[in-house]
């Protein structure tokens, strides 16, 4: 498989260059959305090119072609380099990865709000894929701007606004779309009203979907329903030209029926439930823009999300019971940003900051008050950081330097008594050199850190119940003394992108770096069998390598895209693989414009290596390769000029397949569809 890929890598490109075009060149409503000069905002708080920033970034374009028949975040991100959504094809489990690290070494964010739900079997975020605009990935290291938390990177979730869905001459509007998915009988209706006037911007959304088991590869069907409702208003308000406030609400409802971990197979400790979850979340923003004061341009955002699972036993020996896990979040971030000039060749942007938060988690079941493992717990954190984008303009090409700090403090405490307090400082200094406008040469070396959570400081109760043939009960250990892990990554990279390299009017654009991540005191969950225990302890030493590649050609009406990423994880005291290790993995995307007939065909796969890399908890996985193809109609005649049509099939070789270190086999073939109008 491994001398496989960069075969399949190589060939993709070079298939693209001989598909010569059959069509005119011209803009294509909803066509593909790849942009060779994609800007990104998060990773360095500022819009900044995302060829020339010194790291690397995804951002992946939810209504484009492809995407915009997804059925949860784990669709959209699939074929994004360097990423996993984990834990099997139930929406509720799904957690992200970036690298190798897992979502409790990765920051989320949901319009620029914490989303610090944490828990093993029900997921960390909570969101219907036809809500979201856009979302952001920032890979390695982000600490020194983000605070605790961002070892791994950051996940950015971007809902709508109604500026997304208004054309510059409209006022108001209303979008309407339906989707059905075969391999979960899974229907989602969408509805959508917006309008601006004067000072005003509105805009509501409200999504429905609803689905049952889910077909895998093999046959079988993975008990999954969910009922799902969702939606968000967002009311903008500009006070004058430079003052605007924005008013958002967030919320889910979804009763699914599904297993207790529903990453898991059903056992007799792993029960069929009744799982219901309401997220609601609620932000007040503020933001001073007057482009003639380029000192001060304050955004303050409060925020407030409050979210409970609540699970009754369906089947097994506690049937009946009911569980709850509630956590609560209040936050207040507060940001400005200076852009001074020293000279016409070096130019600073200034950033710097405030941040606060805290947290409160509460447990209960009906067989014995406290809930076993959710801890009754609250933490606070804050922090401080610094920045300082550094651009140089010289006879040698130019340059991008990027010093950062942050400082974060936190407590936490149970209802026991248990207690922990620690502080920290994240530096991180990154630079990119472009000799010329073809080329481009980045690094960094930068200091992560995570604070344990909740869960994992001051989790007590039973586990598991025992069985034979190990008949002993298991019990979660508390550990106040669990300490944060840190970690410092040094990063290589390069890109190059050109015009006219294969043929007139084509471009290239390809940009990669190697790793390498030290890590002290990683948090590891033990479960010993034997003595019938469960323990979060600290790994002393721990080390990540890897590469990431990502790569798109455009010549119209072709675009192809590639991505190849591979993480090797171990601990260095024993030299035993960790669960951090990725397989050598290759996504690829293949879309043609057929504007003749006002249409977009495309097929996409990701090709993965055998997962043999492993500790001696877990279990090898084989090697997959997995494709799916998408069609996307586009008329532009009388009344259907705002409709859009989109057909696919993914896992269309109906693939029995699961992911590193998932357990459970992913969907099967599924034959998809939506259809969205704009009134």
């Amino acid at each position: 498989m491994r001398q496989m890929l960069p075969l399949a890598c190589m060939g993709v490109l070079l298939s693209s260059t001989f598909l010569t075009p059959v069509v005119s060149a011209q803009e294509t409503r909803g066509g593909p959305s790849t942009s060779l000069d994609a800007v990104t905002v998060y990773a360095t708080r500022s819009p900044q090119s995302a060829f020339e920033v010194p790291a690397m970034t995804s951002k992946v374009d939810t209504d484009a072609p492809g995407n915009a028949m997804a059925g949860d975040v784990g669709d959209l991100l699939e074929f994004t380099p360097g990423v996993e959504v984990t834990d099997g094809p139930r929406r509720n489990g799904q957690t992200v990865s970036i690298r190798g690290f897992d979502d409790e070494a990765i920051i989320t964010l949901m319009d620029g709000r914490r989303q610090n739900f944490e828990a093993a079997h029900d997921g960390r975020f909570f969101i219907d894929p036809s809500l979201l605009k856009s979302v952001e990935i920032v890979k390695g290291s982000s600490s020194a701007i983000y605070g605790g938390g961002a070892i791994g990177g950051v996940v950015a979730f971007e809902t709508k606004d109604a500026a997304d869905m208004l054309l510059p001459d409209e006022t108001w509007g209303v979008y309407t779309s339906a989707g059905y998915r075969t391999a979960s009988k899974e229907y989602s209706p969408v509805v959508s009203v917006y309008g601006r006037t004067g000072s005003l911007d509105i805009i509501g959304m409200a999504a429905v979907r609803n689905s049952g088991d889910i077909k895998q590869g093999d046959g079988n069907e993975l008990i999954s329903e969910d009922n799902l409702l969702s939606g968000t208003f967002k009311v903008g308000y500009s006070v004058d030209d430079f003052n605007t406030v924005k008013f958002i609400y967030q919320g889910l409802h979804n009763d699914g029926t599904e297993p207790n971990n529903g990453g898991g197979a059903i056992t007799t400790s792993n029960p069929i439930v009744e799982k219901t979850v309401n997220d609601n979340q609620y932000a007040v923003k503020y933001e001073f823009d007057n482009p003639s004061n380029s000192w001060l341009k304050p955004k303050l955002h409060l925020y407030y999300n409050d979210t409970r699972v609540r699970e009754e036993d369906v089947t097994g020996t506690n049937a009946g019971r009911v569980q709850t896990r509630d956590l609560s979040t209040i936050g207040f971030t507060a940001d400005n940003q200076m852009s001074i000039d020293i000279s016409e060749t070096q130019n600073h942007i200034i950033s710097y900051g405030f941040e606060i938060y805290h947290d409160e988690q509460e447990g209960t079941t009906t067989n014995a008050g406290t809930r076993p493992g959710v801890p009754n717990a609250d933490a606070t954190n804050y922090g401080f950081y610094v920045q300082d984008e550094i651009a140089l303009d010289t006879n040698a090409g130019r340059f991008l330097i990027i010093p950062a700090a942050r400082f974060d403090s936190y407590r936490s405490s149970d209802d026991a008594g248990n207690s922990q307090s620690e502080h920290q400082v994240s530096p991180k200094i990154s630079m990119s050199y472009l000799p010329n406008d073809n080329l481009m040469f980045f690094g960094s070396l930068a200091q992560a850190f995570r604070a344990p959570n909740l869960t994992e400081i001051y989790a007590s109760g039973m586990h598991f119940p025992g069985a034979f043939p190990f008949p002993p009960d298991n019990f979660f250990v508390p550990n106040p003394d669990l300490r944060p892990e840190t970690v410092t990554t040094f990063e290589l990279g390069a890109g190059l992108k050109f015009n006219d390299v294969m043929a007139e009017n084509d471009r290239i654009q390809v940009k990669g770096s190697w790793f390498i991540s030290e890590g002290n005191d990683f948090i590891s969950q033990e479960v010993d069998i034997f003595a019938g225990t469960t323990e979060n302890v600290n790994i002393p030493n721990a080390r990540l390598t890897g590469l990431e590649v990502d790569g798109t050609y455009q010549l119209h009406p072709v675009t192809a895209k590639l991505g190849l990423s591979y993480v090797e994880a171990e601990n260095e005291d024993t030299g035993e693989y960790l669960s951090n290790n990725v397989p050598l993995t290759l996504v690829a995307d293949l879309a043609y414009s057929a504007t003749s007939i006002e249409s977009i065909f495309g097929v996409r796969g990701r090709f993965a290596a055998a997962n043999d890399k492993v500790g001696s908890a877990n279990t090898p996985t084989p090697g997959y390769s997995v494709y799916d193809v998408y069609y996307r109609w586009l008329p532009s005649g009388p009344g259907l000029d705002t409709l859009t049509v989109d057909l696919g099939v993914s896992n269309i070789f109906d693939k029995a397949y699961s992911t590193a270190f998932a357990t459970l086999l992913e969907e099967g073939r599924s034959y998809n569809v939506r259809v969205a109008y704009k009134w």
